[in-house]
């Protein structure tokens, strides 16, 4: 029988680092697949995130722009009724703060704070003009 002479790869290792090796391999794959795991789990959980994040923003969006043009169109409208200063000025702090709304990430702005805010100038806007301006499509959202 002849014997293949394969080329000892360990030849500088000790025979307890060889050891260790192989009591410790069963650690390495899992600590490799732990990492592989999180890289995969990471990029499909930023995808979720992303359109998740994109359609609540686009549902957001849609519900400040129908304040903003109902606001808007009475403060037109003002030249022709008679509003009182106070309608007008909630008019206006409506459009303000809608057109303060951040439109990109910012990391010491509550958005759902300030939403709350519009909300609130909206209804009361509403009650002031004593009309109903419910936006219908807020049911459907929730956070």
């Amino acid at each position: 029988m002849s014997q293949i002479n394969e080329p000892d790869l360990n030849e500088d290792k000790d025979i307890n680092d060889v050891f260790d090796d192989i009591l410790l391999s069963e650690n390495k794959i899992y600590d490799q697949g732990y990492q592989e795991g999180y890289k995969k789990g990471v990029s499909e959980t930023n995808i979720e995130g992303y359109h998740l994040g994109y359609h609540r923003g686009a549902e957001l969006g849609a519900e400040l722009g129908y304040y903003l043009s109902i606001a808007e169109n009475y403060l037109n409208r003002s030249d022709q009724a008679e509003y009182s200063e106070k309608i007008k000025h909630n008019l206006t702090t409506i459009v303000k703060l809608i057109k303060e709304f951040p439109i990109e990430n910012v990391d010491n702005v509550d958005i759902f704070a300030e939403t709350d805010k519009i909300r609130s100038a909206f209804k009361k806007a509403c009650a002031l003009l004593k009309i109903d301006a419910h936006y219908s499509e807020i049911d459907h959202l929730s956070f």
